[in-house]
């Protein structure tokens, strides 16, 4: 055939849409060219093998001669090679156009994969339009078609109740981005049934597990469970670890040698920071809760365990051991001389600190020590309130150890007016009087006291009732030195024997003297 010929062939009766459809489909194939980037242009072969397949059939028919009226085997084939050119022409055409949309358009707008349930309903909706004209060339009518078989479509329709189901899920899941591919995610209360998200189709979401295993959940399940999507809203995660800390040591310290000590595992963030949380106190020892974040939620086994090594030397620098999970009786042979000596250095402890007291000065050693004999010692935590502004109360403190702050309530809240530090105390109006506390004191980290009470003075002034008026003195002193800080105050200051007086009622009155 000549040049001519040729292009009169393509255009005659045997090509579909008179040659018009050939045309479209090499565009598109050149298209595709263009916008596919060079690694995946293999995915072109489909259309073009299916525009070749076309071509051939159009030559077959080209060659093949007219049958005549009498030859229905010749009419039959003719146009059953006709038909599968129209199909193979139309696949080539739809599977083109659709690559082109996919990457020209969605791929360079979005910057991101189209999910895969997407692009599975975009190629069916493509692949229903060609099967609808190539039924309509057969000379069938789609319509009559569905109308006529009712009961084959309700059949259908029922057994694929349960495929149907997980493909409305699966758009379902996709609408609400619940979770994405990438994500690490949890579909019941079962820890093993964790996983990363590789893909989420028509039927089912593929996990892949800590262990590297792959979970295939099917979309109705995933629709209907709760989920916990471990990288949203950020990648950051909280996780925990807990240890066992022995009686003798202060919570306080432990508190600071497991802080200082997760902050510096590989993998825990330190903002947030790390935080130690005392949780129980068991039969084997203190048991704490450490809190800290990670990113890398893949890699929280391997940082998990190195938390646990941390905390491990971090008790063992502190000359602390992890209490052991068995059963132990102790035996200490103590004799009443070793008891009694133990008890009097408390005692001489006590009385070094009220001795250093002027409130007390007018005590003699025997009465010193009848106080010291019945006074306590207590401990407080960091931030614990130890006296409230307001109350009533009947003790004095005095400061072993450590700081306290004092706080005034003030009309835009709580102002802080002074440090109490070792040797310093507070509450002497309310132990001689039972007057309201006029500040409230709290502790700046752990705090040992020396409580002096009611109960333990009481008997003291019983005894020996003129120490109420030397004890009177003192504290008028105190108190008007304190109002008049620019002033010293005397005991011949007519204002210190008025309000010398003034207490010493109330002290008889309190404690009935």
């Amino acid at each position: 055939m000549q040049g001519e010929d040729v292009v009169a062939f393509f255009e005659g009766s045997l090509t579909p849409f008179g040659g018009f459809g050939i045309a479209v489909a090499v565009l598109l194939l050149l298209l595709l060219r263009l916008v596919v980037p060079t690694g995946q242009r293999r995915i072109i072969r489909a259309p073009l093998v299916l525009l070749v397949g076309h071509l051939i059939l159009i030559v077959v028919l080209g060659l093949m001669p007219e049958p005549s009226e009498g030859e229905g085997f010749a009419h039959m084939a003719r146009r059953l090679l006709r038909l599968t050119a129209l199909t193979l022409l139309l696949l080539s055409i739809a599977r083109a156009t659709y690559l082109a949309i996919l990457h020209a358009f969605l791929r360079r707008g979005k910057r991101r994969s189209l999910p895969g349930i997407f692009r599975d309903i975009i190629q069916v909706a493509f692949y229903a339009v060609v099967a609808l004209l190539v039924l309509h060339a057969a000379g069938v009518e789609p319509g009559s078609l569905l109308t006529t078989s009712a009961l084959l479509t309700a059949v259908i329709g029922l057994s694929l109740q349960d495929t149907l189901g997980n493909l409305f899920a699966g758009l379902a899941i996709q609408a609400q981005t619940p979770f994405e591919v990438g994500d690490w995610v949890q579909f019941d209360d079962d820890s093993a049934h964790i996983g990363e998200v590789l893909e989420i189709n028509w039927r089912a979401t593929r996990l892949l597990t800590i262990d590297r295993v792959e979970v295939t959940v099917p979309n109705n399940l995933l629709a209907k469970a709760p989920i916990r999507n471990y990288s949203k809203p950020t990648r950051l995660v909280r996780r925990k670890s807990t240890i066992l800390g022995p009686y003798e040591a202060p919570p306080a310290r432990v508190h600071r040698l497991l802080a200082e000590a997760v902050v510096e595992v590989d993998g825990v963030r330190s903002h947030p920071p790390p935080d130690i949380q005392t949780i129980d106190f068991t039969e084997r020892g203190i048991e704490y809760r450490v809190r800290y974040f990670i990113e890398d939620f893949d890699q929280r086994e391997v940082i998990d365990s190195r938390v646990r090594d941390r905390l491990w030397y971090a008790l063992r620098r502190g000359a602390l051991q992890i209490p052991a999970p068995q059963r132990r009786v102790t035996v200490v042979e103590q004799n009443a001389a070793t008891a009694e000596a133990h008890h009097q250095a408390t005692i001489a402890d006590i009385e070094r600190a009220i001795a250093k007291i002027e409130l007390f000065h007018p005590l003699g050693p025997e009465l010193l020590h009848e106080v010291a004999m019945h006074t306590e010692r207590r401990l407080y935590a960091h931030h614990e309130l130890v006296i409230q502004q307001g109350d009533y109360g009947e003790e004095l403190f005095i400061v072993e150890k450590g700081e306290l702050e004092v706080l005034i309530d003030v009309h835009d809240g709580m102002q802080h007016v002074a440090t109490l530090k070792r040797g310093d105390f507070f509450g002497e109006m309310s132990l001689l009087t039972g007057e309201q506390r006029r500040a409230t004191v709290r502790s700046d980290g752990e705090v040992s006291l020396f409580v002096v009470s009611k109960d333990s003075l009481q008997p003291v002034l019983e005894a020996s009732p003129d120490l109420a008026e030397n004890m009177s003195a003192v504290l008028a002193e105190r108190e008007l030195a304190l109002r008049n800080s620019n002033r010293p105050s005397t005991a011949g200051d007519p204002a210190v024997t008025e309000r010398s007086g003034e207490l010493l009622q109330r002290i008889r009155e309190f404690f009935s003297i």
